[in-house]
């Protein structure tokens, strides 16, 4: 038989267990081969957050590697996850990933409507916006010379991935800077009616690429803030004018939605710029 005090000490080992199992704190989750970085940008004022993957062998190689920047450090676990997958599935070669995120990332929607848009926002879309021209510069001038002084990096193989206000960007890189990324993934790009990337300065541009530019250009069919419509008619754009240096394909995705189109966009975007040369 258990007596009373028996079970007041047993009770009072298993809460001293449970309290010192909530004091121990669990250890974080690591990805990998990544790293993370900041750098300052002197142009426009504000900190960045580098979130970087790395190809499997890269400590113990010599090898230098194309670098992938992709807009919103949000993706980041989706593209670690992708550059792991690739050691098995070799769709496509190893790439130096870097993720650039907005800091602090609480104001991170705030600060990516400022650096991605080259003109002002729908109050509707809260606003904002026009500062484009300025994060293109940091990319250019300091961004990508600090990776490339960090990194055993391929300067003549970059490419930028974006989605939303990022695809907007991607294409609005593609019209302002067409010889700085050599492949470019532009998901749901946020375009509007209007829009200064459909405008004759940009087919202007566009007419005039200076160097070769793979592209990928999609959305999902069910994207409900209407870019579905705004980039197909890019697309259209871009049939028209058949840019001499572009190699460009435009995909809309059955079922998929401004978000979910991601996950499906992002690899296969990818793999088709990615792709081997014939």
């Amino acid at each position: 038989m258990i007596r009373p005090a028996s079970l007041i000490t047993l009770a009072t080992l298993l809460v001293g267990i449970s309290v010192s199992l909530a004091q121990t704190p669990a250890p974080p989750v690591a990805i990998s081969d990544t790293e993370q970085r900041t750098i300052r940008s002197e142009k426009i004022g504000r900190p960045y957050d580098l979130f970087i993957s790395l190809p499997e062998n890269y400590s113990t190689t010599k090898q230098s590697y194309p670098v992938l920047y992709v807009l919103d450090g949000w993706h980041f676990p989706l593209m670690a996850f992708l550059q792991e997958n690739n050691i098995y599935s070799k769709r496509m070669a190893p790439v130096i990933i870097v993720n650039i995120a907005q800091s602090p990332a609480g104001d991170a929607m705030k600060l990516r409507a400022a650096d991605f848009s080259p003109t002002p926002l729908p109050q509707s879309l809260g606003g904002g916006g026009g500062g484009a021209a300025m994060f293109l510069d940091f990319l250019e001038h300091e961004l990508i010379p600090f990776i490339d002084r960090t990194y055993r990096t391929n300067p003549a193989d970059r490419g930028l991935l974006g989605h939303s206000l990022g695809g907007k960007f991607a294409l609005y890189a593609l019209e302002q800077r067409p010889g700085l990324f050599q492949r470019i993934v532009a998901a749901s790009p946020a375009l509007f009616p209007d829009d200064s990337l459909t405008g004759e300065d940009a087919r202007r541009a566009l007419r005039a690429l200076p160097a070769s530019v793979r592209l990928d250009l999609s959305v999902g069919s069910d994207d409900e803030l209407g870019f579905a419509k705004s980039t197909t008619a890019f697309a259209h754009v871009l049939d028209e004018l058949k840019p001499k240096g572009l190699d460009y394909r435009f995909t809309v995705y059955p079922g998929e939605n401004h978000n979910s189109v991601r996950l499906v966009s992002f690899p296969a975007g990818l793999y088709w710029v990615y792709r081997p040369a014939r």
